[in-house]
């Protein structure tokens, strides 16, 4: 009951993703009782956090090299209408969208970093925990039982 409590915990962190309110923690007081299956699971859900991450990066970075590429567009294409000399303030209009979109970027990022480094080190933490319950060991073989020994005569005549 507890596994299924654990599982089912686990996926509704994964379905939460980055928005969920509980920041992210090397360690929970739990981590010592989980069986192997939850330890693995919980690796899984730490390789998901840090793909997450870094598409997030990805995107950001994306929409401010959008947002530049657009200012720069936007600011020739007012300078050879000539709309920039008669609209005060277009040109640094576009350029601060491209700068706030930067600065998002960067805040993307650095807020993914530390998810990543902090996944990372739950990661490690969580391989520790399943190797030293042995979870990575094959299966123990049944014992075998001992053979039953019988008395067999002496032998005779020499």
């Amino acid at each position: 009951m507890r596994d299924i409590i654990i599982l089912g915990a686990a996926a509704a962190a994964l379905v939460a993703g980055p928005a969920s309110a509980q920041a992210l923690q090397v360690s929970y007081p739990g981590d010592a009782s989980m069986t192997c299956t939850a330890l693995s699971t919980e690796a899984s859900r730490m390789d998901q956090l840090m793909a997450d991450a870094n598409a997030q990066v990805s995107k950001a970075n994306g929409t401010a090299q959008g947002a530049n590429l657009a200012s720069t567009v936007a600011v020739e294409g007012m300078l050879r209408t000539g709309v920039l000399g008669r609209v005060p303030g277009a040109g640094m209009f576009a350029n601060n969208m491209a700068a706030a979109a930067k600065q998002r970027a960067a805040q993307v990022q650095a807020q993914a970093q530390e998810t990543i480094q902090t996944a990372t080190t739950r990661k490690a933490l969580i391989a520790g925990l399943y190797s030293g319950k042995g979870c990575d060991a094959p299966p123990a073989a049944p014992p075998v039982p001992p053979a039953e020994t019988t008395a067999s005569p002496a032998p005779t005549g020499l």
